[in-house]
């Protein structure tokens, strides 16, 4: 009978770790068309010669970059290279960046760019 219950405790943590698992792909999955949403907005706004972000834009922007870091900020205060940005393109650049993070995280043996691992180097 132990024998029993050592392979449905196997089998309940599996369970609980693919749930885990698939749970935490939806999430990133979710971030990620967040990003394009606001990606578009920011390329529409390019488009128009609009150089500067709403401030509606720049909240999407700080909640969803919290969402990645898990790490709540002020927007203005923050130092790291996911600051949020005023002006449109350099925002568009920090979201990119954002985006790539994410996408490690939900395929982290993907294959990289080979220009962003000389830019590294």
């Amino acid at each position: 009978m132990a024998q029993i219950a050592d392979v449905n405790r196997e089998i309940e943590f599996s369970d609980r770790m693919r749930r885990s698992q698939r749970s935490e792909a939806e999430r990133l999955t979710a971030i990620i068309r967040a990003i394009d949403e606001l990606m578009f907005s920011l390329e529409e706004l390019n488009l128009q010669g609009i150089d500067r972000v709403p401030a509606r834009l720049r909240e999407r922007a700080g909640a969803l970059i919290e969402q990645v870091l898990a790490r709540p900020a002020p927007v203005e205060a923050r130092s790291d290279p996911f600051r949020i940005r005023y002006r449109v393109v350099p925002m568009m650049d920090v979201m990119f960046e954002v985006q790539d993070l994410v996408l490690r995280l939900r395929n982290p043996i993907r294959i990289t760019d080979p220009e962003d691992q000389q830019e590294s180097a």
